[in-house]
């Protein structure tokens, strides 16, 4: 059982990570938007990723297509023209934003849930998706990201709780001392 307020905060972590992850100095605006039925998300790829922890498993997906617009996204942050990025780099930097996204996950939930753990993140096709509907569900959120731009992104959490999971989302100010996006954390 997941209360409301636990439901809430993981809601408010999924917006601001995605959006956190996304922002870079040439794309710093982008639009969220709630997504009500995940079978309007219609992209074809997804990175998916998990943080698991003793109270609760989590399966995060960064769903993105191969799109011109999300191109250019990735060709502007890495400063190529677009008909320079193969493929293979392409969905190198759509790993690494994967993995900024769950990153910023876990920090936010470590002051709640300190043993957490956190996989690479796996890309996979749409058709996957029957298995991850499959698994013990007890709360799903979608999201839309898409930048000034065009590109568009969705970020999907899928939460599995082993009893009873409450918490009260206070967000941290930000310090110096924070861990940086890119950051290698040792454990």
């Amino acid at each position: 059982m997941i209360s409301q307020r636990a439901k809430t905060g993981f809601e408010n972590l999924l917006h601001r990570c995605l959006e956190e992850s996304l922002r870079t100095e040439v794309h710093p605006a982008w639009q969220m938007q709630p997504v009500a039925e995940p079978d309007d998300i219609r992209v074809q790829r997804f990175m998916m990723l998990t943080l698991s922890s003793y109270d609760f498993r989590l399966m995060l997906l960064l769903h993105f297509s191969c799109e011109e617009a999300s191109m250019k996204y990735v060709a502007d942050s890495l400063t190529l023209g677009a008909a320079e990025l193969p493929l293979s780099r392409y969905c190198d930097y759509i790993a690494e934003i994967g993995n900024n996204f769950c990153g910023a996950l876990k920090r936010e939930l470590v002051q709640y849930f300190p043993h957490l753990g956190m996989s690479t993140p796996n890309q996979l096709g749409r058709e996957s998706l029957k298995h991850v509907k499959s698994w013990p569900i007890d709360h799903d959120m979608h999201i839309k990201a898409q930048s000034e731009e065009g590109a568009e992104f969705y970020g999907s959490l899928y939460v599995s709780s082993f009893g009873e999971l409450d918490f009260d989302l206070v967000q941290q100010p930000k310090n110096e001392e924070s861990v940086e996006m890119g950051t290698l954390e040792l454990f």
